[in-house]
């Protein structure tokens, strides 16, 4: 796995290092990966928002460009959403939109990808545990 890396417009200050741990773990625990292929960075794409995908960990406002190392579907998602969600309605980790691993009919067939690719199942996918332990 390629070591964590800032979008190339990030400037490599604490509070985005430390933002970059997180959101990596987080992209990893999920099953993601950064592109092999960099992306087109946008011109002129600053810490505003703006419509391009970049690659390495370009902030929660942007999107990211990943791939799927369960389906190996490249896709755009904003960090923010893959993230933890707390408080009174907490959400929970999702796949991306259209893997074919996703929702809890799949469970069994994602629990064995996951250990196909050699990655734990994540704590969080209480579905794919059962599966497991079920097996």
């Amino acid at each position: 796995m390629t070591a964590p890396f800032l979008a190339p417009f990030m400037k490599a200050n604490p509070r985005n290092l430390a933002s970059l741990e997180a959101a990596w773990a987080r992209m990893t625990e999920l099953g993601y990966s950064p592109r092999e292929t960099p992306v087109d960075e946008p011109d002129g794409c600053t810490r505003t928002r703006c419509a391009g995908a970049h690659h390495g960990y370009p902030g929660s406002e942007h999107r990211w460009a990943l791939v799927d190392e369960l389906c190996g579907v490249e896709f755009e998602s904003y960090y923010s959403h893959m993230r933890d969600r707390k408080g009174a309605k907490p959400a929970p980790p999702r796949r991306h939109k259209g893997c074919p691993y996703s929702g809890a009919a799949n469970a069994a067939k994602r629990a064995a990808r996951y250990a196909e690719i050699g990655r734990p199942v994540p704590e969080w996918d209480t579905e794919a545990q059962a599966a497991t332990q079920a097996a």
